[in-house]
């Protein structure tokens, strides 16, 4: 009974309040236009992520994680640990994420989707090269063990901030190792259920390998952590 719940929420929020927007009449500062395209998804680095190529429709992302002011704003409500309001909002479960992302007319982005930002057009380790650069990630090495304002680090060559480090970030998927293997070619969201929800990016906790930008993760979508926040997108009609 709690599968079938779990996947009747997952899915009529995808369904039924996919937030959509025109490419000829939204404008957002805030936001950034992915156009529609093909991407090798994935890096072989992991057991969990072999390349495959993915065509993904078009969708705005924001440009910074959410911060506590915005979702305080919203939600009436902050769960962070590093409290300060243009730091990422973080110990909110990936429950909140998702209402948030609706609450504001948007959702959150499948896995494909976010990888496809993050990456930027890129194919190296990290969206800026091969090698850590601490002028574009908040890392273990130079976050003093605390998240930072968002937008502070260089962004990557579509403009997003922070897209590596700082927190990692929830994304729609349920996580499951094996999903790349399996997945369609065309707009991907992920297996239809599954106990955990993936996340992305990397965080002020974590080590350098782990900001690349194909790297997995996972926790439990109900589980509050003060190294997991999130941003949104909103669809192209």
């Amino acid at each position: 009974m709690k599968t079938a719940v779990r996947f009747l929420m997952a899915w009529s929020a995808w369904l039924c309040f996919a937030a959509t927007a025109s490419s000829a009449e939204f404008d957002d500062p805030s936001m950034v236009l992915i156009p529609e395209g093909q991407f090798v998804m994935g890096s072989g680095k992991a057991e969990d992520e072999p390349p495959h190529t993915v065509h993904l429709s078009a969708y705005y992302i924001d440009k910074h994680e959410v911060t506590q002011l915005q979702f305080e704003a919203v939600m009436d409500d902050n769960p962070s640990n590093f409290e300060s309001p243009n730091h990422p909002v973080e110990q909110v479960t990936w429950y909140e994420a998702r209402d948030y992302c609706l609450q504001v007319g948007k959702r959150l982005p499948t896995e494909a989707e976010w990888e496809k930002a993050a990456r930027a057009g890129t194919s190296t380790i990290f969206y800026w090269g091969d090698a850590i650069d601490g002028d574009h990630a908040w890392y273990w090495d130079n976050s003093g063990k605390t998240t930072h304002p968002v937008g502070q680090k260089k962004p990557n060559p579509l403009g997003l901030f922070d897209a590596a480090g700082n927190v990692w970030e929830w994304v729609l998927d349920n996580y499951s190792d094996t999903y790349y293997t399996e997945s369609p070619k065309r707009d991907p969201k992920g297996p239809f259920d599954g106990k955990y929800r993936s996340i992305r990016g990397g965080s002020w906790r974590d080590l350098e390998q782990t900001l690349r930008a194909t790297r997995r993760n996972y926790e439990l979508a109900a589980g509050r952590f003060d190294h997991i926040g999130f941003r949104c997108v909103r669809e192209v009609e």
